[in-house]
């Protein structure tokens, strides 16, 4: 057993329904593929650094068997530079995987960080502003003034949609600058009003989405969080927008993520937030999914010796394309009788078995043809289906 899997969270939520459940499948898949399992809470890794060289230590002991693949579930709103995102670089430094990164972390720490990052990209984002400074939030009254009313405020490291007011003109602004917490700064943005009370939560794994789900608002209000009461249901998602998901878990460096879209009046979205830390119990109700077993399915994926055997297949496929650069296609005739072996083609019995309907077109054809009448070319292959198409569906069955 030499693969190893490691699950590190934080103390705080490692109770919490995404945790327990990407536990219990990280388990389940280790015990299965015979892969070396460890589960650590944040504060109980001490980093080492002796002989110049990185190390780790956990409960008074130096650990021997480093993680190859780590995933990492850490409460964004209250992650810390200095602590936390610490122990993920010593892991990364070390030459673990890790789901997510440190910088794709960070890029969701900070709400505004997260439209920095997106910026310059093409990316559909509602205007918004920010400012510099620890108390500068009443300077914003006037600066924000170029964004219209109402106007969306919104704490920069929030979560679960709490600390978000919809100000709905100057004097309700100056009003909630006395009622406000100044702990981290707020951002100002502007308001998406076909979208009130409703947004679509897209969840990605290893870049691709693996479903949406539309959450309402139940009281009016205009935040849709099913944390504060919304209701979520399965919906689903146009190209548009699984693009536009897609466009931002890639920009940002995310592995696992939920995006947040607002839809416009004429069917197209905008980004909302990105979430590092996603939540998916009512993602897992709603859409009927183990989004822990994906993520699970994921990491083990990532192991070396996994990653080794998909690059060998790479390589096959590549060697095969340099080797066949001009597909060998038999010419169908237009006329008279077809020959009883429609087209040769050199195709080893693995890849035919592995699918049925390869198998079927394989075989020869038994027709008979009069004069000029071609017979029933259903059966056969493709005059343009290679033996390179046969080996990407091979590696796309092994793969995937």
């Amino acid at each position: 057993m030499c693969s190893r899997v490691w699950f590190v969270t934080d103390r705080r939520i490692s109770q919490e329904y995404p945790q327990v459940q990407i536990l219990r499948a990280l388990k389940q898949r280790c015990a299965e593929e015979d892969v070396e399992f460890r589960s650590l809470l944040m504060d109980q890794i001490v980093l080492t650094i002796s002989d110049g060289q990185l190390g780790l230590r956990v409960e008074q002991e130096m650990v021997s068997s480093y993680p190859q693949v780590a995933v990492v579930r850490v409460p964004t709103p209250w992650v810390q530079s200095d602590s936390d995102i610490t122990v993920l670089r010593h892991l990364e430094k070390m030459g673990c995987r890790l789901v997510n990164r440190p910088q794709a972390i960070l890029n969701c720490v900070n709400k505004f960080w997260t439209f920095q990052e997106l910026a310059g990209h093409g990316v559909p984002l509602p205007d918004t502003f920010s400012y510099g400074g620890h108390e500068n939030f009443r300077k914003m009254i006037d600066e924000a003034e170029p964004l219209g009313y109402p106007v969306v405020v919104k704490n920069a490291r929030g979560h679960r949609g709490k600390a978000v007011f919809l100000a709905r003109d100057k004097h309700h602004l100056a009003d909630l600058s006395h009622l406000i917490r100044h702990d981290a700064p707020y951002l100002f943005q502007e308001y998406v009003k076909e979208s009130h009370g409703r947004d679509v939560r897209v969840v990605l794994v290893g870049g691709r989405v693996i479903g949406s789900m539309l959450r309402c608002s139940t009281d009016g209000r205009m935040q849709s969080n099913c944390s504060l009461g919304g209701v979520g249901m399965m919906c689903p998602l146009s190209e548009q927008g699984k693009q536009l998901a897609t466009q931002v878990s890639n920009i940002l460096g995310m592995d696992v993520c939920g995006i947040d879209l607002l839809q416009l009046n004429d069917g197209s979205f905008v980004v909302c937030e990105a979430n590092a830390n996603v939540g998916f119990i009512a993602f897992d109700q709603a859409c009927g999914m183990d989004v822990a077993g994906i993520v699970a399915d994921y990491a083990l994926s990532l192991l070396p010796s996994r990653l080794t055997r998909k690059m060998s297949l790479l390589s096959v496929v590549s060697s095969a394309s340099e080797t066949s650069s001009e597909p060998e296609v038999c010419p169908v005739p237009t006329g008279g009788a077809l020959p009883e072996a429609a087209c040769n083609m050199s195709v080893g019995s693995t890849s035919s078995e592995s699918d049925p309907e390869l198998v079927e077109s394989s075989q020869p054809s038994h027709h008979k043809a009069t004069g000029s009448t071609l017979p029933n070319l259903h059966g056969l292959p493709d005059p343009t289906y290679n033996f390179n198409t046969l080996l990407a569906n091979e590696i796309k069955l092994l793969t995937e």
